[in-house]
């Protein structure tokens, strides 16, 4: 198996290597993409597809919940959004927090 150790905000991954790196077929990559799990951010046909690191751990992430929970890929979809919908917020009130015990002390 490819792998890549990188600068994650700097590299790009073609669809050929993120296939690869997430053990995926293209046809499984065309699924992802169609239900937005993986979003190209450069091409316009899967041979010129770009994707960013963090697609990479997302379909990594979507591929798991896929195989333990046998969902469908709508549903992984929301999943995966409700997840990052947490994340912010707990990243938020973990930053109110902060503001918070500069007034307390």
């Amino acid at each position: 198996m490819l792998q890549i150790n990188i600068n994650e905000q700097d590299c790009w991954l073609s669809s050929d290597e993120l296939c690869e790196c997430s053990d995926i077929s293209s046809i499984l990559l065309l699924e992802l993409v169609e239900h937005s799990i993986a979003i190209p951010l450069q091409g316009e046909v899967i041979e010129q597809w770009q994707f960013s690191v963090e697609n990479l751990h997302q379909v990594k992430k979507a591929t798991r919940i896929q195989r333990d929970l046998a969902l469908d890929w709508g549903g992984i979809g929301l999943i995966l959004q409700l997840l990052d919908e947490r994340e912010q917020l707990e990243h938020e009130v973990y930053r109110l927090k902060q503001q918070l015990s500069r007034f307390k002390s």
